[in-house]
């Protein structure tokens, strides 16, 4: 029999239903010069966050509106905004932070600086924070895309890399030309600490000047303490696997916040007749604190431009991007995380999951760029 309340309350709850999605669009700049402001964390308070894209866009789901989106990223001032409407993208400009360089009457304090920070962190060498990560790769031959993987992962990670791993879910697309990329995924994991592993002998040493020299390159104030910018430049006795860049530091509680710069000495396996050299390697990545006041993993960028040469097809260069972000999560089963090793092969591991694309759709981690766009919808088309 037909019920005209009960129907009335269906309306409602539907509309509800709708209310509860509301999906916010924009992109973050410099103020001033209007460039984009890129990886600037967006965050709605006790919602998911985001990251920016290349392009300084970025999108976030949230659960109803007015939402106050808290934008923040080391090199600027960050602030709060709020978002009424989904109807237009929105702008949102940021000031850069000013830098200043004091004046130092004795000794080097960015070796002090270090070395602090290296104290601190080694007391944590083996501390586990758990949580749900994204990770994007892919890469071009010749500018044109051959691969991609995009994968949410149950994550353990420590201050010297994330460790182990679960994927959950994932979307696997690669070309019929090309080489294959297998396990590239475990560089990025690896490097995404700031202390040195067996792998890779960062900065941060038990002795921190032993391997590295170091340059107080200014500091500025966030939220009332001191951060410095140390820039770290390898020593000739260190030849493989070394890095050279930047090292940011808060002074007050000795926490690395980010590390910008570049991987000397990289090198990439090859099977068969094809050959890689590594031309340049750029590495990106930064710390936040958890809700134990850990300092944990934000995101870490690694991208790298090689020169591969094969038979038959002559020298081109091959680019792999790859960006990780890890967001906190206690609820992952820990029982199901596998060792992070050089030999697990990863795209066999997500191309052999099941392609869910309505998660995807509701969980797309970073916004893709419009270049990434294009190479998901062609590499689509490839049969497989």
């Amino acid at each position: 029999m037909y019920k005209p309340g009960a129907f009335l309350l269906l309306l409602l709850f539907s509309s509800v239903c709708v209310l509860a999605q509301q999906k916010i669009s924009g992109i973050v700049v410099e103020k001033n010069t209007g460039n984009p402001v890129v990886f600037a964390t967006v965050q709605v308070k006790d919602e998911k966050s985001t990251l920016t894209n290349a392009n300084g866009e970025f999108e976030l789901t949230v659960s109803a509106l007015p939402a106050h989106l808290l934008i923040t990223h080391l090199n600027y001032a960050g602030g709060s905004f709020e978002v009424k409407t989904t109807g237009e993208k929105l702008k949102i400009a940021l000031d850069p932070r000013v830098m200043t360089l004091k004046e130092v009457i004795v000794g080097n304090p960015a070796v002090t600086i270090m070395q602090n920070a290296a104290d601190k962190a080694l007391k944590a060498y083996n501390k586990s924070n758990f949580g749900k990560a994204f990770l994007r790769q892919i890469a071009y031959e010749a500018n044109e895309p051959v691969y991609l993987n995009e994968i949410w992962l149950d994550a353990q990670w420590k201050p010297y890399g994330l460790t182990g791993w679960y994927p959950t879910e994932a979307r696997h697309l690669q070309g019929t030309k090309g080489i294959s990329y297998t396990n590239t995924s475990f560089i990025t994991f690896i490097l995404s600490g700031y202390l040195a592993n067996s792998f890779h002998q960062k900065p941060l040493l038990r002795k921190a000047d032993s391997l590295y020299t170091f340059k107080l390159a200014g500091t500025y104030l966030q939220d009332g303490e001191e951060i410095a910018k140390i820039n770290c430049t390898p020593k000739r006795e260190l030849k493989d696997k070394r890095f050279e860049g930047a090292y940011y530091i808060n002074t007050v509680t000795n926490n690395v916040l980010k590390i910008e710069g570049v991987i000397k000495g990289m090198s990439f396996k090859s099977s068969g007749q094809v050959s890689i050299k590594n031309k340049e390697t750029e590495f990106i990545a930064q710390y936040r604190l958890n809700k134990q006041g850990d300092n944990v993993l934000d995101y870490a960028v690694f991208n790298s431009i090689n020169r591969l040469k094969m038979p038959g097809a002559g020298v081109q260069n091959t680019d792999l991007y790859t960006t990780l972000y890890m967001i906190d999560d206690d609820s992952i089963n820990k029982n199901n995380l596998e060792k992070v090793s050089s030999n697990i092969n990863d795209s066999n591991l997500v191309s052999a999951m099941t392609y869910n694309k309505d998660f995807w759709k509701k969980n797309p981690g970073i916004k893709r760029t419009e270049k990434e766009q294009a190479a998901i919808e062609i590499l689509e088309k490839t049969p497989h």
